[in-house]
């Protein structure tokens, strides 16, 4: 999860998606909602759709997928952009189940479905708002609970439902979800078990239904033409592979070791010495806090794996967090050399190096944030760090447009027109970071137009 400021999926690419709808800053205090950034999970969730999406006939990075911090179930896409409540994460305990949830989605992409507002929403109101969910290329990732990136908006337009498809649409979807699961040789009953389980929910509670059934309309005969075509599936029977299961697990211990309360996950989680106990209770005697229980824990599943980059990683938040940079360095390092294209743990490298305030260590934690910022331009809190490291080193420039980064994405326009506008004052004109300087300045104009 960034772990817990791990735990902080990938960055979400322009025409990115900025779900948010208005603009104010403390979103959380407003019932805005939360995504959580994570390597470990962000890797699973594409392991899991890449056979799907190249099914679908999507070339790889065409579609992003991120996770909301959301305890109820429910995914929803908006362009190319896939999202996924924990709650649905968490409760899907069968691999099949998810991927049938990601082949639905992908229906929906791939078969060019708009979504309509639900009533009651204006003509002017759904225009701004699908203005702001497609057409911009900024994301709020800040820290918070669990590495909860707060999306500076108000509530998400798929958890009201206020965007949803047409029965034909959901009935489409579920018919390539099948074509494309048959193509992964993956069994697709996941799908109607995954369907049932919401129609239930929706009719003894329909006060309280998950978002899922209210932005993909449920009925009787959508789900037995479902039930039809999955019968005579030649899938049928097939099950996805032993790493992908094994991924799966290990992605729901640590989403509950992470966002339940520590003890609910000690009583909940079986102290068997599996691999996913160790993992989800590692977690959980870290946020208790026991740093000791944590490391002896997280120590075992590196003995066990001594070349995954996550345990590492891991291992390097709960040594950080508990006040010890210098010994959580190593740690960083292992899991960065372990695994060298995954900027959110280059940024906690960079993180832990400058907590050092030693002149060689923030040089080095520059080239690193530097580096996690150039391959992930969506990380807020490497672009906060960035900035820390910056103005240390004197680089009065390169510290404002760090700032002015990190404060668009968190939702603090004042803040960042005001360091925009010094780097357009200080740097030479059409220069990259006046250029940039003036991109954020277009982009605060553009929100503000959308509050009038």
């Amino acid at each position: 999860m960034r772990p817990l400021q791990h735990f902080a999926i990938k960055a979400l690419t322009i025409a990115a998606f900025a779900l948010t709808f208005a603009l104010p800053s403390n979103a959380d205090a407003r019932g805005g909602i939360s995504t959580i950034r994570d390597a470990e999970i962000e890797n699973t969730l594409e392991r899991m759709a890449a056979p799907i999406f190249r099914a679908a006939g999507l070339y790889d990075g065409s579609v992003e997928i991120f996770i909301v911090n959301d305890k109820t179930l429910n995914a929803f896409v908006v362009g190319r952009n896939m999202a996924f409540h924990t709650g649905l994460l968490i409760e899907l305990d069968d691999p099949e189940k998810l991927i049938g949830v990601i082949a639905h989605e992908t229906g929906h992409i791939a078969g060019g479905h708009g979504v309509r507002f639900a009533g009651g929403a204006s003509a002017s109101r759904g225009t701004a708002i699908l203005s702001t969910i497609i057409g911009v290329a900024t994301i709020a990732a800040g820290a918070g609970q669990a590495g909860a990136a707060i999306l500076a908006g108000g509530q998400t337009v798929a958890q009201r439902g206020f965007l949803r498809y047409t029965r034909g649409q959901e009935s489409a979807a579920d018919q390539a979800a099948v074509t494309y699961l048959e193509s992964a040789g993956i069994d697709p009953t996941g799908m109607v078990g995954t369907l049932r389980r919401l129609q239930a929910d929706e009719l003894v509670a329909v006060g309280r239904r998950d978002p899922y059934t209210l932005s993909h309309p449920l009925s009787s005969e959508r789900i037995r033409s479902l039930e039809n075509r999955v019968n005579n599936s030649p899938a049928k029977g097939r099950k996805v592979d032993a790493q992908t299961r094994y991924w799966h697990q290990r992605m729901r211990a640590k989403l509950r070791g992470f966002l339940y309360a520590p003890s609910r996950t000690l009583r909940e989680i079986p102290d068997d010495n599996s691999e996913v106990a160790l993992l989800a209770r590692a977690v959980a005697y870290h946020r208790m806090p026991d740093p000791q229980a944590a490391l002896r824990t997280i120590d075992r599943l590196v003995a066990t794996r001594p070349n995954d980059a996550f345990y590492h990683e891991l291992k390097g938040q709960i040594l950080f967090e508990g006040g010890a940079a210098r010994e959580a360095i190593p740690a960083y390092r292992r899991a960065a050399s372990l695994a060298p294209d995954e900027p959110l743990i280059l940024a906690s490298l960079g993180q832990a190096l400058l907590a050092l305030d030693e002149p060689n260590a923030t040089n080095e934690a520059a080239q690193t944030l530097r580096e996690a910022v150039r391959r992930d331009r969506y990380n807020a809190n490497a672009w906060r760090w960035l900035a820390q490291t910056e103005r240390r080193l004197g680089n009065t420039i390169n510290a404002s447009l760090a700032a002015a980064e990190h404060q668009i994405m968190t939702g603090g326009l004042i803040v960042a027109g005001r360091h925009a506008k010094q780097v357009q004052k200080s740097s030479p004109t059409g220069s990259p970071a006046w250029l940039r300087a003036g991109d954020i300045l277009a982009e605060i104009d553009r929100r503000k137009a959308l509050e009038k």
